[in-house]
C-alpha cells in the first residue's frame, strides 16, 4: 500500500477515536446487557437438563440478537472513529484530513474494489461508503477552510 505520513496519521487517529470514545467498553456492556436480558426472557439457566422447544428458540434468537446487534454497533463506531481521526488530523495542522479518504481508496483498489457498500451482515460499513461520507464531510467545508486545508500533507 505505501501509506503517506499523513494517512498513517489518518489510520492512527482513526484507531485512537476508538479509544477515545470507549468503543471495546462499551461493546462488551452492550452484550452482557443484551445477554441478561435475553437469558431472563427465555430461562437459559446453562443446567444439564434438555431443553424445551422455547429453550431452544430462546437460546438462538440470543445467539442470533448478539450478532445482530454487533453488525450496526460497530458500523456506527467506525463512522465515528473516521470522524475523530478527521477532526485529528484538522487539529494538527499539520496534515489534510482528506488523507483518510486517500488511505481507504488505496484499502479499496488494493482489494480489488471489493466491498464497496455496506451489506446487512457486515461488521464494517462499506470501503466505498466511508469514502463518500468523507467525501461529502469534505464538501461541506467552506471553500476558503478547504483551500487552507489542501497545503496540508495528505
Amino acid at each position: 500500500l505505501q501509506p503517506s505520513e499523513g494517512e498513517l496519521a489518518a489510520l492512527i487517529g482513526h484507531e485512537i477515536g476508538h479509544v477515545l470514545h470507549r468503543h471495546s467498553q462499551a461493546r462488551i456492556l452492550q452484550q452482557q446487557i443484551l445477554a441478561y436480558a435475553l437469558q431472563a426472557l427465555f430461562y437459559q439457566d446453562d443446567d444439564p437438563h434438555k431443553e424445551t422447544f422455547g429453550e431452544a428458540i430462546g437460546e438462538l434468537l440470543l445467539k442470533s440478537a448478539d450478532w445482530l446487534g454487533q453488525q450496526s454497533f460497530s458500523r456506527a463506531n467506525e463512522y465515528q472513529a473516521d470522524a475523530s481521526s478527521w477532526d485529528l488530523l484538522i487539529s494538527s495542522r499539520q496534515y489534510n484530513p482528506q488523507a483518510l479518504q486517500s488511505l481507504l481508496e488505496k484499502l479499496w483498489d488494493y482489494n480489488g474494489q471489493q466491498g464497496g457498500t455496506t451489506s446487512w451482515e457486515s461488521t464494517h460499513p462499506g470501503t466505498f461508503d466511508r469514502i463518500h461520507a468523507l467525501d461529502e464531510k469534505w464538501k461541506a467545508l467552506e471553500f476558503r477552510e478547504r483551500r487552507k486545508l489542501a497545503k496540508n500533507t495528505i
